[in-house]
């Protein structure tokens, strides 16, 4: 494991001292919020008091997350150093603001981007806002279950033969499933076409910790980076990072923070960025010793699931991993884990994912348990079919941004929506990656896949409980 720094500054937590010292200074509040540091809450909740005490407003020494001068600036910039960035920013919106404000301030309306078919719903939403012209790249597929891996540099160079005008590449590194693929190659390629490289790494914020962890966007080489820092380190949720390379240009920079502040509460959360700032200082100092507590508690929990006679997949980040169930889906997986108190991250047709968490040395944890599966009846036929992407590597929209803005909307049944364009995007949750993309003509395979979500009972968000959903109507 390899650190770029690990020096005494970044022990600093410029933060938490600041709200610590107002603390003790403040006798009464007669500011914003409304719980005056907890003294109206109920006594029930005693054990969030100390938590509220810190909830505050942008008294005279706290700073502005919108323009910070003095603790938040300071903080910030020790978080870039830890990262290596040209400038890292605080997001109390989510990575789905960082998405949103990193390709709103990196291209201009009407340019050509690609981006990756297995982007999140952030992502689609922010090349509406910014009426772009998307090329969508299809993700090469695992041989086992087709789960989507990455864009490969084969497929980036044959689209720029075809799409030579394009600005930015979007990407989404690692996947959901912790997988990652050769990010630098296709960096190093779209570099030299001139292309600006936007990477959505909300599940890779510890990769900067070096190995075994794979290797950080932003140590190779992307423009701009969005990390989830609730996802993978101890931060609270919503909480996330923003970081910009260092060859980034002045104008980009300025138009991104533009966007942040257009699209972030002007009412930033103070508890929310103390843990950004606490997720650093975790970062900086996790050594050796707590490497292999991390990976010997992970190692537990694997000797525990192969003894309950499940399969592992271990993903190339080491805190993720799928496991499987014989002849059993992943929903029948997932019910009979949480039966026995053990809640997963993300379920498919054919594994639950597990992720798990960085952990110091001298961290306190349950200790695993052994797992008990009765025995089930063997999955139908529908329940083993796979998701398949689009076949054609890469498609386009059937309906511009801008011609949607002008059509005219209609409700049909799902059984009735082959060939219409879709009005919206259909996403199942988690992870969030829609299925059917507004402005996409549907298909009888996503018809039939969509019914297949449905009877595993996932949630599908576009889908209303009649099965309907919004389509544009092309003949009126």
């Amino acid at each position: 494991m390899s650190k770029k720094t690990n020096d005494e500054e970044q022990h600093h937590r410029p933060l938490f001292e600041v709200l610590s010292q107002h603390r003790k200074r403040e006798k009464v509040s007669f500011h914003v919020p409304g719980h005056k540091n907890g003294v109206n809450w109920d006594e029930h909740l005693t054990s969030f008091h100390t938590m509220l005490s810190f909830d505050q407003t942008e008294v005279s020494e706290l700073d502005y997350l919108h323009e910070p001068v003095g603790a938040l600036k300071e903080s910030q910039d020790l978080l870039g150093k830890l990262y290596g960035s040209k400038k890292s920013y605080y997001l109390i919106n989510g990575s789905t603001v960082g998405n949103l404000a990193m390709i709103m301030g990196s291209t201009t309306k009407g340019d050509q981007v690609f981006v990756d078919r297995n982007c999140h719903q952030s992502v689609i939403h922010a090349l509406e806002l910014a009426e772009l012209r998307p090329i969508f790249l299809t993700p090469e597929l695992t041989d086992s279950d087709t789960t989507p891996l990455g864009i490969t540099l084969a497929l980036l160079e044959e689209a720029f033969t075809h799409y030579p005008s394009v600005t930015a590449l979007i990407i989404t590194y690692p996947t959901y499933d912790g997988m990652v693929y050769p990010l630098e190659e296709l960096v190093a390629y779209a570099k030299k076409r001139k292309c600006f490289v936007l990477v959505d790494e909300a599940h890779g914020p510890h990769f900067t910790l070096g190995e075994p962890f794979p290797a950080s966007a932003l140590d190779l080489g992307a423009d701009v980076v969005v990390q989830s820092a609730h996802k993978m380190l101890p931060s609270l949720t919503q909480t996330a990072y923003l970081h910009l390379g260092h060859h980034v240009p002045s104008h980009i920079k300025y138009k991104i923070e533009h966007y942040l502040h257009v699209f972030q509460s002007s009412s930033p959360s103070y508890p929310m960025m103390l843990s950004l700032e606490y997720a650093r200082y975790f970062l900086a100092f996790f050594n050796e010793n707590d490497l292999r507590a991390t990976l010997a508690y992970r190692d537990l929990w694997k000797i525990q699931f192969e003894k309950a006679g499940l399969k592992i997949f271990q993903s190339s980040d080491p805190l993720k991993l799928r496991v499987s169930w014989e002849n059993h889906s992943g929903e029948v997986l997932a019910a009979q884990l949480e039966k026995q108190g053990v809640y997963s991250e993300k379920v498919d047709q054919f594994t639950v994912l597990l992720t798990f968490p960085l952990l110091k040395q001298t961290t306190e944890v349950r200790e695993p348990f052994s797992i008990q599966l009765p025995q089930h009846s063997k999955i139908s036929e529908i329940e083993n079919k796979k998701i398949e992407f689009p076949i054609a590597s890469y498609t386009e929209l059937d309906l511009s941004y801008e011609s949607q803005a002008s059509s005219r909307m209609k409700r049909v049944l799902l059984v009735d929506a082959e060939g219409q364009i879709a009005a919206q995007n259909i996403t199942p949750y988690p992870p969030g990656i829609p299925f059917v993309l507004k402005g996409e003509r549907i298909t009888i395979e996503q018809i039939r896949q969509l019914n297949h979500f449905i009877k595993q009972s996932m949630r599908v968000v576009g889908l209303g409980n009649k099965m309907e959903l919004t389509v544009f109507s092309e003949n009126d």
